[in-house]
């Protein structure tokens, strides 16, 4: 598989002067922050820790944390369904992105970035089996879950909907899991490929994740005003090939085109369209 250099985001590509970061300090935010940094971009942190921790479920403690921004990118979210109360865990999400959303409009502040997750298919946390049936994995893929991280991801999802026929340009990512090089590479080793199935063998590189949250801070004439957009590698975190991963754990799976190689099973065309956005980083290439 040819790798492609990644493009590295410079000023121009966010016009923000300051860029509201929620979950700064979480993996995701602390690489976008970077990222923003190393183009010249001010970044105004909110998170629970550091010290200045901001609570997103409180909306006064979120306006004020977001004094001087012109931009936001919503990161923070209660990662994984495990050892939270769904009560807690759909609380938690959708607060925090009502606030961040909410409380940007009031600002007057018109772009908006929001960390969804690929999860939202319901594939991830279901409690009980649930594949997909058709490939590629795309925009345009039905939401069937049936677990509350899901729907907490859905709920962040049309939320941003909302606030863009208010006027607001969205957009909502939907990365799939997001490892660095090493992390994948443990998986792809150590994960036995029935494990994988029901997310596909998916994955994203930290670095790419980012990469998508600050372009998506200036998108293509293209963007819609609201976008919902796979962020996904274009290869699997598995040795076997492909066709063969689908052939013994997703047989009944429709394949609507070819998957040669360890090609991966998410379409991420659309966020090439609308960013300019486009996977770069393979843990094959350790």
């Amino acid at each position: 598989m040819t790798r492609r250099t990644p493009a590295a985001p410079t000023a121009s590509a966010t016009e923000a002067a300051a860029v509201w970061v929620s979950g700064s300090r979480g993996k995701l935010g602390r690489e976008v922050c970077r990222q923003l940094r190393a183009v010249g971009v001010d970044v105004l942190e909110a998170d629970r820790q550091g010290p200045s921790p901001v609570d997103l479920t409180d909306a006064d403690q979120v306006a004020r944390s977001m004094r001087g921004a012109t931009a936001i990118i919503h990161c923070a979210a209660i990662p994984t369904p495990e050892h939270t109360e769904p009560s807690e865990l759909v609380r938690n999400n959708t607060m925090a992105c009502f606030n961040a959303l909410e409380q940007a409009w009031q600002a007057g502040i018109r772009t908006a970035v929001v960390v969804s997750s690929g999860s939202v298919y319901g594939t991830s946390f279901s409690p009980e089996p649930l594949f997909f049936s058709a490939l590629p994995v795309g925009e345009w893929t039905p939401l069937e879950f049936v677990d509350p991280y899901a729907l907490s991801k859905d709920f962040s999802e049309r939320m941003g909907e909302m606030y863009a026929r208010r006027g607001m340009t969205v957009t909502a990512l939907r990365p799939q899991w997001i490892l660095t090089s090493g992390e994948a590479e443990r998986i792809a080793h150590s994960r036995s490929d029935a494990d994988g199935a029901a997310s596909l063998w998916g994955w994203i590189h930290l670095e790419d994740a980012a990469r998508a949250c600050v372009l998506a801070l200036q998108p293509q004439p293209e963007h819609r005003g609201y976008e919902a957009l796979v962020i996904a590698s274009d290869e699997t975190l598995s040795e076997t090939p492909t066709s063969d991963l689908l052939d013994r754990h997703l047989p009944a799976a429709v394949r609507r085109r070819d998957f040669p190689g360890h090609e991966g099973g998410f379409d991420s065309s659309r966020a090439a369209v609308v960013l300019g956005w486009r996977p770069t980083r393979s843990w094959r290439d350790r």
